[in-house]
């Protein structure tokens, strides 16, 4: 299937899908998904994220090196198919997702990866500093000494006590409640039982 086959299938779809290559390079997405989900959410829109690496855009070197296996192993044809729940906040959002990436071959072409990202539930709550991206990035331009905080890139849990050798992973919610500072800059990490569920 070429990718002028592909995109009315895409735009078929629930929820946010795209297209990746072998790399990870995005060759197309479901537009009216894709826009719904990025405009309020201050993220790049469809027609600015083709040819964009994936793993460009992920913060976090685990994050990433747990998506690249994830890419491997649909790739090699150990699963035909990969699906996990997620958590992608907001400043004053919950969110649960859920992910799916699939291979998809090509009888022309080298395969291609389908990732369909559905909302399962939104909950409102209070405003919370760790999800709003455009403030993190100026406080750390303003101060680069303040506390790293780690956040699971799947889960969102917060890394608690980071001091310590093994760091308890808490809801955001918790954090804040056990004094978690606000102004923090924040590294996106993979908790122990998001990767061992992936």
């Amino acid at each position: 299937m070429n990718l002028a086959e592909a995109q009315p299938l895409l735009d078929a779809l629930d929820g946010v899908a795209y297209l990746t290559g072998e790399t990870g390079d995005i060759l197309a997405v479901n537009r009216p998904g894709w826009d719904l989900f990025a405009e309020p959410n201050g993220a790049t829109a469809s027609d600015e994220t083709m040819g964009q690496n994936l793993f460009s855009a992920m913060r976090g070197e685990a994050v990433r090196r747990a998506y690249a296996e994830v890419h491997r192993v649909v790739l090699s044809g150990e699963r035909p198919w990969v699906s996990f729940e997620y958590r992608c906040d907001g400043p004053d959002i919950a969110r649960r997702m859920r992910m799916s990436i699939s291979l998809v071959r090509s009888r022309d072409g080298p395969p291609s990866l389908l990732h369909q990202s559905q909302l399962l539930s939104a909950v409102p709550r209070p405003w919370m500093s760790l999800f709003e991206p455009e403030r993190i990035v100026e406080m750390v331009k303003a101060d680069t000494s303040l506390p790293v905080v780690n956040l699971c890139g799947f889960c969102q849990r917060v890394a608690w006590s980071a001091a310590e050798p093994r760091p308890q992973w808490v809801a955001p919610e918790t954090y804040y409640r056990q004094g978690g500072a606000a102004d923090v800059r924040v590294s996106h990490g993979v908790c122990p039982e998001c990767l061992d569920r992936l």
